[in-house]
């Protein structure tokens, strides 16, 4: 087994917990609207395990990629590298995932501090 396979079947239970379970659902517009952020999170911490930590790590610290935590770019910006890649050194995205996924990731990504 490679390491790369072992920090991903070690992160999976964790991965597959924080994914089936379902953000609370209320009545109340604020408290909705504070819940879309965490679930974005959520859904951009699966997504990212599917298609990135093979290249900058299951914890996003680095590996062939660089490392993502406390970048300082707009969400534009991040999410016009994962559409478009960036010439070799990043597949391009563009095609692959939808943009929701893009924004989902991207909130994710800014989520690292």
């Amino acid at each position: 087994m490679t390491a790369k396979f072992l920090i991903v079947a070690t992160l999976m239970p964790s991965v597959l917990t924080s994914w089936s379970q379902q953000p609370n659902t209320t009545t109340d517009t604020h408290s909705a609207k504070a819940s879309q952020p965490a679930a974005s999170t959520i859904n951009g911490r699966t997504l990212f395990l599917r298609n990135c930590a093979h290249c900058h790590g299951a914890t996003a610290h680095g590996d062939e990629g660089p490392g993502l935590h406390n970048l300082n770019f707009t969400d534009e910006l991040i999410a016009n590298r994962i559409r478009k890649g960036k010439a070799g050194q990043m597949t391009s995205f563009d095609g692959k995932l939808q943009n929701d996924e893009i924004a989902a990731l991207v909130a994710y990504v800014q989520s690292l501090k």
